[in-house]
């Protein structure tokens, strides 16, 4: 059974299903490095029967990882945290080398049979990553032996800390990676500094200079966004979009055809492609590729990934959890597509949904996080960002089961993914 998108059997005693999210990592070119796995595993309340929590926990870390690797692209990693007790049995194991990296958590202790079971682990190929170092003495045994070490400049707070953390650790040779960066003056300094990998930015609000308008470019694209928006919009008009852009046809035929939908016979014809897809699923994709083709640097198209994202996960929870209300998940689905625009675009929210034509209910949870939507925004952040404390205080409040976040978020990320394929080279 797995253990992520199956209930428990009900009277035997509440396993739980296992909530399973992803940060990014990104390097000094704004591409995705990696991502940090976050998993949450309710096997460890009451209700655990005859099941040790270590390998509970490693059912969930593997079922974890097999779901969200497909969602991996070339040469990106998984970052995992493990406990002492499963790196001095070096649990890792039953995860390939080429795609996960060991995450020491700060508070795992370098006993002998600690350091032991990690100098076999990377002996085996593994990379090993120490996590939310901000320069503890009692971590110093790690430092020679791992290849990233995670600086949590949050905590630092000060560039003088960040500083000399940074200069003690140009002794080792790991790669740095600044997490917890909240904004774009941080991320600017740790570059000069030696860092060379960053988690957390994208969550942050740009820096807005006072004035800043919208190229025409942008224009365009909020247009076309302003007019997917509109209800009332037909399917002639949205058809005539792509009978007028060689790149958006050219990347709707890509989706169609990639493996997401898994067709027999590959199709070459505009129109057949609309006519399958049908006015909300040709709207909805037209939406993803009105954003990515706002800017086309590796990190926006991240931010557009992750737009995407949010929109499916919020749409496919709301249909599970409101069967009857059509509306609510439509509205949802631009809350999770537009709650990025902002930092996408790097232009004021007030001024860009000034050009949209939006529910006052979506706009009111973009712009003040406030009204009867906010609910929905706010699990959908805390999912992601691994709050699982918070999640589970939410999904109470709104009647959501475990079972409805996991599948929701899978059933995301292959719609993401499928919807924001690079065009194939060659």
């Amino acid at each position: 059974m797995n253990d992520l998108l199956d209930p428990a059997e009900s009277g035997q005693g509440v396993t739980g299903i296992a909530l399973v999210a992803k940060q990014p990592v990104f390097d000094l070119q704004g591409a995705v490095w990696g991502y940090e796995l976050l998993f949450r595993d309710p096997s460890l309340s009451p209700g655990l029967g005859n099941k040790s929590a270590q390998a509970a926990t490693s059912t969930v870390m593997i079922d974890g990882f097999s779901l969200l690797r497909p969602m991996l692209r070339d040469k990106q990693r998984f970052l995992i945290n493990f406990t002492a007790e499963f790196l001095e049995q070096e649990l890792p194991q039953v995860l390939p080398p080429e795609t996960c990296i060991i995450e020491i958590l700060e508070s795992v202790e370098p006993t002998k049979s600690v350091l032991q079971g990690l100098a076999s682990l990377k002996q085996q190929g593994y990379l090993l990553a120490l996590d939310d170092y901000i320069g503890q003495d009692s971590l110093h045994p790690f430092l020679s032996l791992v290849d990233v070490i995670k600086v949590d400049v949050l905590e630092l707070g000060q560039n003088a800390q960040i500083a000399k953390i940074a200069h003690n650790l140009k002794a080792y040779k790991a790669m740095l990676l600044a997490e917890k960066v909240e904004d774009r003056e941080t991320a600017s300094f740790c570059r000069t500094q030696g860092f060379s990998l960053f988690q957390g930015f994208f969550y942050s609000k740009p820096e807005v200079v006072r004035g800043i308008k919208l190229n025409p470019s942008q224009l365009t694209k909020t247009r076309l966004l302003a007019l997917m928006a509109d209800q009332n919009a037909n399917f002639q008009q949205i058809s005539d979009i792509l009978s007028t852009d060689v790149v958006l046809t050219y990347r709707l035929l890509n989706y169609i055809n990639s493996v997401y939908f898994g067709l027999t016979v590959k199709v070459q014809d505009v129109g057949h492609a609309a006519v399958l897809l049908g006015t909300q699923k040709l709207r909805q994709w037209l939406f993803v590729s009105a954003l990515a083709g706002l800017d086309a640097s590796p990190m926006s198209q991240e931010l557009v990934y992750i737009s995407a994202y949010r929109a499916k996960f919020l749409e496919t929870l709301a249909q599970s959890v409101t069967k009857n209300d059509k509306g609510l998940s439509a509205k949802l689905f631009l809350v999770g597509l537009f709650s990025m625009l902002e930092s996408l675009m790097r232009v004021p929210a007030d001024e860009i949904f000034a050009q949209l034509s939006l529910d006052p209910e979506v706009q009111d949870v973009l712009v003040g996080g406030k009204g009867p939507l906010a609910p929905w925004y706010g699990i959908m952040v805390a999912y992601e960002q691994g709050l699982w404390d918070e999640v589970n205080v939410l999904a109470k409040t709104m009647n959501i089961s475990d079972k409805q976040l996991s599948e929701a978020y899978i059933v995301a990320g292959q719609w993401a993914g499928a919807a924001c394929s690079p065009p194939p080279s060659g």
